[in-house]
């Protein structure tokens, strides 16, 4: 029914092997962070200070989920300025991971 010659098999092998691959890769960066970072690195101009962003502009920075976003400011509102970016740990929904992302955007002055 399909008759290829031997080099059409090789390239139908090599291009199968190649959509397997870009598949697995693919699935692979959207459930790891590190390797996610690898393929898709963020280009970082500057740096946000923390305590001078509003919400609206903290949303539209896309680093955060809305109610993160929410949460911050509200600490900010009830607890004053950060003192130390090490302060924004105690918002709820910021742990070690996020955090350690968090540090290379923002700064506090």
């Amino acid at each position: 029914m399909l008759n290829f010659t031997p080099e059409e098999k090789k390239v139908i092998l090599f291009l199968l092997i190649i959509s397997f691959c870009g598949i697995t890769l693919n699935n692979l960066a959207k459930r790891n962070y590190r390797i996610k970072k690898l393929f898709s690195p963020q280009m970082r101009l500057a740096r946000i200070d923390l305590n001078k962003i509003s919400l609206e502009e903290l949303i539209r920075t896309r680093c955060l989920p809305v109610k993160t976003s929410q949460r911050i400011i509200a600490y900010r509102l009830q607890h004053g300025d950060f003192s130390s970016l090490e302060v924004l740990k105690e918002v709820k929904g910021i742990g070690d991971r996020r955090y350690e992302e968090l540090k290379e955007i923002f700064f506090v002055e």
